[in-house]
């Protein structure tokens, strides 16, 4: 097949589609082999005047062409297109291409699940059939699918048949997500599973350094986690099946308004809308006995004018109990329905039904509305609704109270509002019509605004450490809930932190996206929350100011690092150390360094890991920058230490030592003391190793430190193991192991029942030792840690004979 003109990547909606436009891209090239096209992408690289230590391999071009994997190389890809077609305007659309494509995708990660069901419909009437048999399935642990059209109800049925299911005691919880399968916003796309179950085990109590990073990964853990349990999962909102198959086991209720004949062995339920008793019944228990039985025919035309869809009706019962129009008669609404006919943009029924109530409200109601279709994320509460609108908390508050007492608008859960899709795509329309783009982009911006200067507030409390390591950000003088201790600011963080991320992807042209990335980094990195990091940092680092660039791609680093890619992680943070090195940005130059250490420390590379540090260390000083300083003391102390430099990792720990005394930190001190004692404990020097364990152990409970506290316990045990004292070591770490499961880390609670088998094995008592052996096994293999020697040697040692 020949071709005349370049492939369009403008055909792409996908980033698999994408890739087919690139490999059309290559055989009009006349199909130039990897190997060709590296060689010409490295020439180009070399005259543009890149280091030499950045030139790509035929493997890593190969990658590029292939379809499935999450996140491609945006740079090479980049480059890929320019040697084959070098036309600046050719190039420039793929920019634009892939720029749309991977927000497309990334947003897919963002996701908001809750254990527990939302509240019930009020007036919830009839489907007595449908939830019989809803019940009957679920009950037997089985899958069913509600399909439907918009607004007819289906998610209403499906949270009635959870709560009465709950009541019954069938279920002791259930799990909700909305999919978002169909959201009128093409910015927020149907949910990734990955992502739902990742979520999901959070909520089972996986800790966030506990989730795999894969899909099939997290589907085993999340069939392990749900095994046994009385749960219900609803899975709201799909878009097909391939959706929804890596999160079915047990009792699933699943609604969509596709039939999802493809899943196997589920029951298939079709809704439609009311009966005409059933509407009228509906209209009987909202409007009123007495005004419905005056003019049943008239009743009867009204819920035929809406459809009998559930959401039309409600909204439109609420349009006719409003004060104003309590005194008209039946025929005047009839009428007034009637007239709305004339300019409708969606179903009938529904725009009919929304315009009622939207048109009731007053203008600030209204432009609420319209700006909250525009909100980039899932919910937002009443500071976020102040920000759009530009008005008061209290002023805000109101809005919210009118739009949820119109049915515009749902409370959820710690007053948090969202709106359903349909509501949201009559705002969106309406907000085209009646809002000047101005002011749109204005409420949009007040926004971010809002989440940045918040967030700025809650890191300083969540990680005051590290504060001046973070952008300053001035009051935008918007109010902002009162994050005035850790407790609040983690609790907000994690009740934005899908909000943030989707407004970093949003706000990259502006800026917001650098300055998010770089506030919560410190939060995503220790809370474990993988893919919302790479979302954010990953947009950020397309931002035009080449130091915000150069954090985003040193967060990508330490973000891929964190779960082993160590090539990746080293490829961003060269990236990162040509930005600042460009722009002279010395401190974040420091950064980076102090990144390529940890990074090559942790892939065992110790020698070039303590050249980077010492850099580090250097520059550090230069700028007087005692935190970074002290940073670096500790990892090349840490590093001296694993290459058997004993004195000098002493030496370097004790200068950390002196920085967190004049700093006055009781947590960083107990991690020096932990350092200290463990390059002892390495030297063979064990009674002065515990001393400083046992410091640190002193420190971590006057502090509240539970993290701190578990490692001294553990390193305690540890020696005193190695002082042939395994009765101690065993009380210790027995400690060690109800904090760990507490705090639901699973490597502490690892390394815990690990050292419970040594010291029982000590004691004599091998089938306990084997229990423990077996525990640590199981936590490994959850962790996608390898099973060390001696754990395969402690099992196998316990096993009886004949067994």
């Amino acid at each position: 097949m020949a071709f005349t003109e370049p492939p369009d990547p403008g055909h792409a909606r996908s980033l698999a589609e994408l890739i087919a436009q690139l490999r059309l891209l290559k055989a009009w090239a006349g199909g130039p082999s990897y190997a060709q096209i590296a060689e010409r992408v490295n020439r180009l690289w070399t005259a543009a005047g890149r280091p030499a230590a950045e030139r790509t391999a035929r493997t890593t071009v190969a990658d590029c062409f292939k379809v499935g994997r999450a996140r491609p190389n945006t740079d090479l890809l980049l480059a890929v297109v320019e040697v084959l077609h070098p036309d600046p305007g050719y190039v420039a659309g793929w920019q634009d291409v892939l720029r749309v494509v991977r927000g497309r995708a990334e947003a897919a990660t963002f996701v908001q699940a809750q254990l527990g069901l939302p509240e019930a419909v009020p007036h919830f009437t009839g489907r007595r059939a449908e939830l019989a048999r809803l019940a009957a399935v679920l009950a037997g642990g089985q899958v069913a699918a509600i399909a439907g059209m918009a607004g007819v109800g289906k998610t209403g049925l499906a949270v009635q048949a959870g709560h009465e299911l709950l009541r019954t005691g069938r279920f002791d919880n259930a799990l909700f997500v909305n999919l978002r399968g169909f959201h009128p916003d093409p910015g927020q796309p149907p949910v990734d599973p990955a992502a739902v179950l990742d979520s999901f085990l959070r909520l089972l109590g996986v800790p966030g350094h506990a989730v795999p990073a894969d899909l099939a990964g997290k589907t085993r853990l999340y069939q392990e986690r749900s095994a046994g349990r009385r749960l219900l999962v609803v899975l709201d909102n799909a878009r097909g099946e391939d959706q929804v198959r890596p999160l079915l086991g047990g009792a699933v209720l699943v609604t969509s308004r596709m039939a999802l004949t493809g899943l196997s062995g589920a029951a298939h339920l079709r809704l439609d809308a009311l009966s005409p008793d059933e509407a009228l019944a509906y209209l009987r228990r909202t409007v009123g006995a007495e005004r419905v039985d005056q003019a049943p025919g008239v009743a009867r035309r009204i819920t035929a004018e809406l459809g009998r869809l559930p959401l039309a009706l409600t909204l439109a019962a609420l349009w006719m109990t409003a004060p104003a129009h309590r005194s008209w008669l039946l025929a005047d609404h009839l009428e007034r329905l009637e007239q709305r006919r004339a300019h409708l943009r969606l179903d009938n029924a529904v725009d009919a039904s929304i315009s009622l109530s939207y048109d009731q409200l007053g203008e600030p109601e209204r432009r609420a509305l319209r700006l909250l279709a525009l909100h980039p994320g899932a919910d937002l509460d009443a500071y976020g609704i102040a920000a759009l609108a530009g008005t008061g908390l209290a002023e805000a508050t109101r809005i919210a109270d009118r739009l949820v007492a119109a049915s515009l608008v749902r409370r959820g859960e710690g007053d948090r509002f969202e709106l359903h899709d349909l509501v949201r795509a009559f705002g969106m329309a309406r907000a085209q019509d009646e809002d000047a783009p101005a002011g749109r982009k204005a409420a949009l911006s007040r926004l971010l605004d809002y989440y940045v200067f918040a967030t700025a507030t809650a890191m300083d409390h969540y990680a005051p450490r590290t504060r001046g390591h973070r952008p300053h950000v001035p009051d935008p003088g918007l109010p902002i809930p009162p994050l005035t201790g850790r407790e609040p600011a983690a609790a907000w963080l994690d009740a934005e932190r899908a909000n943030l991320v989707g407004a970093g992807v949003h706000g990259v042209a502006s800026g917001h996206a650098g300055l998010l990335s770089r506030l919560v980094f410190r939060y995503l990195q220790t809370a474990g929350y993988i893919r919302e990091a790479l979302a954010l940092h990953t947009s950020a680092a397309e931002s035009a100011d080449p130091v915000a660039r150069g954090h985003a791609l040193t967060s990508l680093a330490a973000t891929h690092s964190q779960v082993g890619r160590y090539e990746v992680a080293t490829r961003y943070a060269g990236q990162a150390l040509a930005c600042f090195r460009g722009a002279g940005d010395r401190s974040g130059e420091c950064r980076v360094l102090g990144t390529l250490g940890a990074i090559a420390s942790w892939n065992g590379d110790f020698l070039r890991s303590a050249e980077f540090l010492g850099e580090t260390l250097t520059l550090a000083r230069e700028l007087r920058d005692r935190v970074a300083e002290r940073t670096a003391l500790t990892n090349l102390g840490y590093v001296y230490g694993r290459l058997g430099w004993y004195a000098e990792a002493l030496e370097i720990h004790g200068k950390a030592l002196v920085i967190d005394q004049e700093t006055g930190d009781l947590c960083d001190t107990g991690r020096t003391l932990l350092n200290i004692g463990d390059t002892h404990l390495r030297s063979g020097s064990h009674e002065e190793a515990c001393a400083h364990f046992r410091r640190a152990t002193a420190i971590a409970e006057r502090a509240g430190d539970r993290d701190l506290h578990v490692e001294a316990l553990l390193c305690l045990a540890d020696a005193s193991l190695e002082l042939g004292d395994p009765g101690p070591a065993r009380t210790t770490h027995e400690c060690a192991l109800a904090i760990a499961e507490e705090l639901g880390s699973l490597h502490a609670a690892a390394r815990a029942h690990a050292g419970l088998a040594r010291a029982l094995t000590g004691l004599g008592d091998g089938e306990r030792a084997r229990h423990h052996w077996l525990a640590a096994r199981d936590h490994h293999r959850e962790l996608g840690l390898p099973e060390p020697a001696e754990m395969t040697a402690g099992i196998g040692r316990s096993v009886p004979a004949g067994g």
